[in-house]
């Protein structure tokens, strides 16, 4: 069992992990960014801090081969068993250097996977004062991190399901910084496919159902011809 540190994880031993699943990505020859709360902090979200890694990886190779391809790249990585005996795949974790029994999970995921669509090299974004780590684009993440909610809502697990208060508290706080910092607009993401933006549209209507003040800042990054329609009573 991997060992969960005592107390949360500081931002400087969560970015170290990232940094180094990057390099450990990069040096094979593959091409990644970042999403979740990392990215969510980079772009300067502030509630909460990131407790692990999430790490989009550009590749058709299996999340299995490249999680193995990190473990033989770098020994601060290391393989773990799932929780549940009945799954076979492996949980990612970076034993933090000169910390002792303090580790962050990495979780790797491909495109195809939770609605994560092909991002473009040329749109992954290089945040300042974090310019060496590669993130999602914002809108990108705003649409994922909706897709995580929906999910959430749905799941029939209840520690599923009390994850949905964050879920919204991010998503609030991301629309906010896109439209007050970031000036995010629909019209600006021709790379994302079009399935990616007809699944958001209907979250986009359900999340402004569950939260009618969220709609002035749907409508402002450009989900405006598609979610006028909804009543809010």
């Amino acid at each position: 069992m991997a060992p969960y540190p005592s107390t949360p994880l500081t931002g400087k031993e969560i970015r170290k992990a990232t940094r180094a699943a990057v390099a450990a990505i990069e040096a094979n020859g593959l091409r990644c960014c970042v999403f979740g709360s990392v990215a969510c902090a980079i772009y300067g979200m502030e509630h909460r801090e990131p407790n692990d890694v999430d790490i989009v990886v550009l590749t058709n190779k299996t999340q299995g081969d490249i999680k193995d391809l990190i473990e033989s790249t770098d020994d601060q990585f290391y393989l773990v068993p799932a929780a549940n005996p009945q799954d076979t795949y492996h949980v990612l974790w970076y034993s933090i250097p000169d910390a002792d029994e303090r580790a962050c999970k990495v979780d790797i995921l491909i495109p195809g996977i939770l609605s994560i669509p092909e991002i473009p090299i040329q749109t992954i974004v290089y945040q300042d004062p974090f310019s060496d780590i590669p993130v999602v684009p914002l809108f990108c993440l705003i649409l994922l991190k909706l897709r995580g909610w929906t999910d959430h809502c749905a799941d029939p697990r209840q520690r599923m399901r009390d994850r949905v208060p964050v879920d919204e508290d991010d998503i609030d706080e991301l629309l906010e910084l896109a439209v007050k910092e970031y000036g995010a607009h629909l019209e600006k993401e021709e790379w994302m496919p079009e399935w990616f933006v007809r699944e958001a549209r209907e979250r986009v209507g359900q999340y402004i159902l569950h939260n009618p003040a969220s709609r002035d800042s749907w409508v402002a990054i450009g989900f405006g011809n598609y979610v006028m329609h909804v009543w809010v009573l």
